[in-house]
């Protein structure tokens, strides 16, 4: 982390895609979608309109239950992608691409170090974590300050949380604090492995505060925060069950009766989402690579013949994904089912800010099993 910290918050418009319109809720819906990784591992995404006002500083509330652990400066803590809108470039949307590194702050500038006593405005964080990225050939890089709850925050059910400030990109380009390229990230997502699914089940509710700043100023607008929310359903599992029967059947060959052995196999899906079953999951079977039905089925094997087993369920993902700036990706892609304002519960801890929009986060199951024909 040997950039400006002005420079650095151009990454800082990774959360840009944190960037809310805080004057008029109308024009403000923000969405946080969090899922996991197959690991466990914690993923985290924002979308939102590029109208929307631009983030001064946001805030990520971790439930209880979830594992945060404290990995040595260096480590890689998963992989970070975003899409952001340059206005010095037109506004032109820049992808960008990088990784979520544990960071060590006695190794920042002194101007670093003066951005960060700003955002941290006398609170202490437990941890640095550094948004380390590309765009348009920069390398870029951000600061996450992984902070402790206070008392009310852990008496709501919140153990910790990530904090990010970002600079301005609407003020006059004259002015030294603005974002590098005038930039606002309208879409991002990381992956972070120092922070992991907890082991009990039930259905964990993530919240996020955003302040933005008063456009065109470059000062924040604290009666512009706006909340929003994630669920996410611990465990998502799908269940693959399958029977095999033998069949044998007399045919005539060139005159002759013969015992034709074949066995057929039937199969049946579930999916659970937290405490049930998954109220938004499309489910796909295939045999040999090849489509033999939906959440349940059947197809025959012939005599001696094995076939691989594999059932996809795809949870909460009829919404949409998290832009990334790169090729679509069904099988990487963040994807999550909104539930919108309805769904989101106002926080307690934030003293009636509006909660203006919530989301479960999808997943992509899968359960393999290999089934041998009789003989």
């Amino acid at each position: 982390m040997k950039r400006t910290i002005r420079i650095a918050l151009l990454a800082g418009a990774v959360f840009a895609s944190l960037a809310f319109a805080g004057s008029a809720l109308a024009s403000f819906a923000p969405k946080i979608v969090v899922s996991a990784t197959t690991s466990g591992a914690a993923r985290i995404g924002v979308v939102v309109a590029n109208s929307d006002d631009p983030t001064f500083r946001a805030l990520f509330y971790i439930p209880a239950g979830y594992q945060v652990s404290t990995p040595a400066p260096g480590a890689n803590l998963g992989s970070v992608t975003a899409t952001a809108a340059a206005a010095d470039l037109g506004g032109a949307i820049l992808p960008l691409t990088g990784q979520l590194l544990a960071a060590d702050p006695n190794t920042f500038t002194a101007s670093q170090k003066a951005s960060a006593a700003a955002c941290l405005q006398g609170a202490t964080q437990s941890q640095t974590w550094d948004l380390h990225l590309t765009a348009a050939g920069q390398t870029l890089d951000v600061p996450v300050f992984v902070m402790p709850a206070t008392a009310q925050e852990i008496a709501s059910g919140y153990q910790a949380k990530l904090q990010i400030c970002l600079p301005p990109p609407d003020v006059p380009t004259s002015n030294p604090a603005r974002a590098t390229f005038g930039a606002k990230l309208l879409s991002a997502t990381f992956t972070a492995s120092a922070i992991t699914e907890p082991a009990t089940g039930a259905d964990y509710r993530w919240t996020s505060l955003w302040t933005p700043y008063t456009p065109g100023v470059g000062q924040p607008n604290a009666g512009g925060s706006v909340e929003a929310q994630g669920l996410r359903h611990v465990p998502t599992a799908v269940k693959l069950t399958v029977t095999k029967k033998k069949v044998t059947v007399t045919k005539k060959i060139k005159g002759k009766k013969h015992k034709i052995v074949h066995t057929l196999v039937k199969f049946s899906s579930t999916v659970t989402d937290g405490s049930g079953a998954a109220s938004s999951a499309v489910i796909t079977t295939t045999a040999g690579g090849k489509k033999v039905g939906g959440a349940s089925g059947s197809f025959s094997l012939a005599s001696g013949k094995s076939a691989a087993v594999k059932t996809t369920a795809v949870v909460d993902s009829d919404t949409g994904s998290v832009p990334t700036g790169q090729t679509a990706n069904p099988l990487a892609d963040l994807y999550y089912h909104d539930l919108g304002a309805s769904a989101c519960t106002p926080s307690a801890i934030f003293g009636g800010v509006p909660c203006s929009d919530a989301t479960v986060g999808g997943e992509r199951l899968t359960a393999t099993t290999t089934v041998k024909g009789f003989k």
